[in-house]
């Protein structure tokens, strides 16, 4: 009987959005507004967009030449991203007519590796040139001479054309459509039909190895798809709040944010700022035995942590009213951004640590079973205590204390002596900025727990088996993966 993994399904935070509704100003505040439809033909005239021909760090050019109406740029980006896809698929039409047996599976196997990788690092491209024309939709859409109901109602394409029709496009004809075939082609196909002719070991350990690089890259593809449609849809929904009420300037502050966004997704640095460096040292440390290890992770991750909370203290204490506030309100943003950058740098050092524990407990004079239940140990010391931390300390704590001393607090306090609309508009960007750091924070770290698990289960499965060789196979993979975070 043909022995087969069941698939894991990790259950993902769903953002419920409803398409009978727009957002309001306030993401705080429960205010339903009235949705239109995006008109059809909107003359624009776009004075201060990308570059008609803008590279993409990644690789792709987006091309916004002779585009003067909305319905144009819609029209380009549907064509843009077919054409991409319809390239991807091509590829993968070559590669199966190429390998059409068991034996030439075999032969091509690093291809086969090489292609789910093109497929990973493209739905990456892809999703980063959605950005692009994201910005470039809500930029014509500013700089329109239109009333500001109008330019209300025609910011909605972005979430009609990118949002809904763009991400499903990649979710439906790369995440469903080219690794579904992928998995009924291979792993189903050719290698299930193999199954009676081949070296039961052998013909297992080759389905094992597709079935997981199918499952790691159909993971990691819908955690691209995902946050590239939250990240444009969180766009849409905050600018079409600031355009409802008709506040132009901060409509312009909520698309300069999105623009760092993009550079950041684009690994693009930023201007040095007030909290750009990292002031404590996440480099792992040596230890000789689990049990020392067990101890050094615990208290480095807590002594990262306490720094970013010392930081925090510093920053509450330097400006605690509503004024000092209003004047150092860059130093507040930048801060977000710190938390952000310290909370990845915590969690691939963490990745590292667990690289670290299972070199120790693989170079142990122990028996495959012993490592197997010691493995459990590396399970109880980093997915589960050293993450917590981030979570209760980073994504619980100092978060939550942000938006309690801030929004809930000095800001909210000052609701009866300032100008309203100058309070309303500060008290959005403080919950913007926290909201936004909190998200990333939670996927940073859910995202991490994710990659930890999947090392941990495999390493594992691997020793269950009593196969050294490619328990440290996945150890290697994990390795290089953590050296790409890093």
């Amino acid at each position: 009987m043909k022995r087969k993994w069941t698939l894991l399904i990790l259950m993902l935070m769903v953002v419920s959005v409803s398409g009978c509704g727009t957002p309001q100003t306030n993401k705080a505040d429960d205010v339903e507004i009235e949705n239109t439809q995006a008109p059809t033909k909107v003359p624009v005239t776009p004075t201060d967009v990308p570059n008609e021909s803008t590279e993409i760090v990644s690789g792709i050019n987006i091309d916004v030449e002779g585009i003067t109406t909305i319905d144009e740029l819609e029209t380009r980006i549907e064509e843009h991203l077919d054409s991409l896809i319809k390239s991807l698929y091509s590829r993968w039409e070559t590669l199966s007519a190429e390998i059409d047996t068991y034996e030439k599976y075999c032969d091509n196997v690093t291809k086969v590796s090489e292609f789910y990788e093109t497929v990973i690092d493209e739905t990456n491209q892809m999703c980063i040139m959605l950005f692009d024309y994201s910005a470039v939709y809500a930029r014509m859409i500013l700089d329109a001479d239109m009333s500001n109901n109008e330019r209300y109602k025609a910011i909605d394409g972005i979430n009609d054309c990118l949002y809904d029709d763009a991400c499903d496009e990649i979710l439906d004809e790369i995440y469903e459509g080219i690794l579904g075939e992928m998995n009924d082609y291979f792993y189903e196909g050719i290698l299930d039909d193999a199954q009676d002719r081949i070296n039961y070991s052998d013909w297992y350990d080759v389905c094992t190895d597709e079935y997981s690089q199918w499952y790691d890259t159909s993971s990691e593809v819908y955690s691209i798809y995902y946050d590239a449609a939250l990240d444009i849809y969180s766009f849409y929904y905050d600018l079409s709040g600031e355009l409802y009420s008709g506040d132009l300037e901060r409509a312009e502050k909520t698309y300069e944010r999105f623009l760092r966004k993009i550079n950041k997704a684009k690994g693009i640095v930023s201007e040095e700022g007030v909290f750009s460096d990292i002031t404590f040292d996440t480099t792992i440390r040596t230890a000789t035995s689990v049990e020392e290890l067990e101890i050094m992770v615990d208290a480095h991750v807590s002594e990262c942590i306490q720094a970013l909370e010392s930081k925090w203290t510093t920053l509450s204490e330097e400006i605690d009213t509503y004024d000092k506030y209003v004047e150092k309100i860059d130093k507040i943003e930048e801060f977000h951004t710190y938390i952000e950058d310290a909370s990845n740098q915590i969690l691939v050092m963490i990745c590292e640590y667990g690289i670290s524990y299972a070199e120790l407990i693989m170079q142990s004079d122990s028996s495959n079973k012993d490592k197997y239940n010691d493995f459990e140990d590396l399970k109880d010391c980093i997915y589960e205590d050293a993450c917590e931390l981030v979570k209760d300390d980073i994504y619980d704590g100092i978060l939550d204390d942000i938006k309690d001393y801030y929004y809930k607090g000095i800001l909210e306090n000052a609701k009866d002596y300032v100008k309203y609309s100058d309070w309303s508009d500060v008290r959005s960007d403080a919950y913007s900025w926290w909201s936004d750091s909190r998200s990333e924070v939670y996927s940073a770290w859910s995202d991490t727990r994710g990659d930890i698990y999947g090392f941990f289960s495999d390493m594992r499965g691997e020793l269950f088996d009593g196969d050294v060789e490619r328990a440290n196979e996945v150890l290697l993979k994990f390795t290089e993966k953590v050296e790409k975070m890093k």
